[in-house]
């Protein structure tokens, strides 16, 4: 019988040791779980704020490697903080390789999985070979030592030589971290793919794997002297080689793995604030970025998954910012998530997608502060309703319990839906149906596209309280 370890395991320091003495064939439950335990001890106890300094460090140590990949690199260390993948096409000989290979040194024990594809490459060549002892019992059971399934990091170099029934069989693995063949399932460590390409090829399983790799990027040759005559000093040094990193900046993948949890709110005593409102100004500015990106890609298209985890992003940029709290200025550094980062758009190729974004940002922006005090009451009062739709228990209890006895952000928004109630002597302020419909009846009157959102928080607010 095969069993299926929890992909955390393999991150624990005793995992190598435990394993070459067989105890995972037969797997106690209560060492699984001790190890587990201990991992997310580990978490719990990282010091953040030293991850952090060690992330931004990275920036400028690959400068002193690569030349004019400073945008890149940043756009992979938010891959790496939110656990996605990064993609990256353009000509060759531009150091795709060495860009992954310094980028993933950084980390200490960074075991990666790296494969040229061809149209010859197989399953095996991925996910291991059959485990032949197995075999003859009956299992046919792949052996997952030193695959894309076993490793934290993987470099998938010419992407697009593989066909496409092979690419098909690694969208589980890049996108659920599972991978799943007959009887066989294994839950997949991999972390962070970077995928590479000199060129691009369009059918469904590349544009559906392409939506897993959220981030990425283009890289345009440089020929100018200055930069020219930079890549010569580089390659001086290095000789094209990985530039080893100071083993005291170095980056445990378990302290990686602890940025992750915050991101993901996945960590109980620390997060990371997103208000609503920027939430809002987000998906407004996605919106605006999609329709302006039709004019020069006519089939351009962001899906709502790459929408949502744009608040992955967000905390990631808050997060490399020094900040606990998501602002406005977040929202501009979605280019790094939402654009081909240096593709050009027109044929004079002045126009990089993100500085079109950056345009649609600033468009947005104003635009949302000419009524953002109109929206708040009603983006409060939607969080409010969400939340008692899915929990419809503290509807029972009252609005000074909810605030002084809840956890996590419902007392800051029940402080916060109090501040723009206001004072009201005709009807103070509770939870009701009534002091809502008092809060948000001004909401809409001159705008458009408020008075729609409203109609659907009325539609809400019917649903939590009945109709009437």
């Amino acid at each position: 019988m095969h069993f299926t370890l929890p992909a955390d395991i393999r991150l624990h320091p005793s995992f190598d040791d435990l394993k070459a003495q067989g105890r995972f064939e037969k797997p106690d439950p209560a060492l699984i779980e001790d190890l587990l335990a201990e991992n997310k001890q580990f978490y719990q106890a990282v010091d953040a704020d030293s991850v952090l300094d060690r992330l931004n460090n990275i920036v400028s140590e690959i400068g002193k490697a690569l030349v004019n990949r400073t945008s890149i690199t940043r756009q992979g260390l938010r891959a790496l903080m939110t656990a996605e993948h990064q993609f990256i096409f353009s000509a060759a000989g531009v150091a795709k390789s060495l860009y992954a290979n310094q980028i993933f040194s950084f980390f200490q024990g960074a075991r990666t999985f790296s494969i040229q594809f061809c149209p010859d490459t197989t399953p095996d060549d991925l996910f291991g070979a059959y485990d032949i002892e197995k075999f003859k019992k009956g299992e046919v059971i792949h052996n997952i030592e030193g695959s894309i399934i076993s490793k934290p990091f993987a470099f998938l170099d010419e992407f697009m030589d593989g066909n496409d029934k092979l690419l098909r069989t690694l969208l589980g693995v890049l996108l659920e971290r599972r991978f799943i063949a007959g009887n066989q399932v294994e839950e997949a460590l991999l972390h962070t793919a970077i995928a590479t390409s000199n060129y691009m090829r369009v059918s469904e399983t590349t544009e559906a794997l392409l939506d897993r790799f959220l981030y990425k990027s283009f890289i345009n040759p440089a020929k100018d002297m200055y930069s020219l005559l930079r890549i010569d000093q580089v390659y001086n040094r290095n000789a094209g080689q990985v530039k080893k990193p100071d083993p005291s900046r170095q980056i445990d993948l378990r302290e990686l793995t602890a940025i992750k949890r915050i991101i993901r709110n996945q960590d109980d005593s620390r997060q990371i604030h997103c208000p609503i409102e920027i939430q809002y100004l987000k998906n407004m500015v996605v919106a605006a970025f999609e329709s302006e990106m039709k004019k020069y890609r006519s089939s351009y298209y962001i899906s709502p998954r790459t929408i949502s985890k744009g608040n992955d992003c967000l905390k990631a940029n808050a997060m490399l910012a020094g900040r606990k709290t998501v602002t406005e200025e977040d929202v501009e550094k979605l280019y790094y998530l939402f654009c081909t980062m240096n593709e050009p758009l027109d044929e004079g190729r002045t126009l990089l997608s993100q500085k079109l974004f950056k345009k649609v940002f600033r468009s947005r922006l104003q635009y949302f502060h000419s009524f953002q005090d109109e929206l708040r009451p009603l983006l409060y009062t939607f969080e409010f309703l969400q939340e008692a739709h899915r929990n419809p228990e503290i509807l029972s209890r009252s609005i000074e319990d909810l605030q002084n006895n809840s956890k996590g952000w419902l007392p800051g928004l029940l402080q916060s839906l109090r501040q723009v109630f206001g004072t009201r002597d005709d009807l103070p302020f509770d939870h009701s149906r009534e002091s809502f419909l008092k809060l948000i009846e001004p909401c809409g009157e001159k705008n458009q596209e408020l008075n729609e959102f409203k109609q659907q928080v009325l539609d809400l607010m019917d649903i939590v309280y009945g109709h009437k």
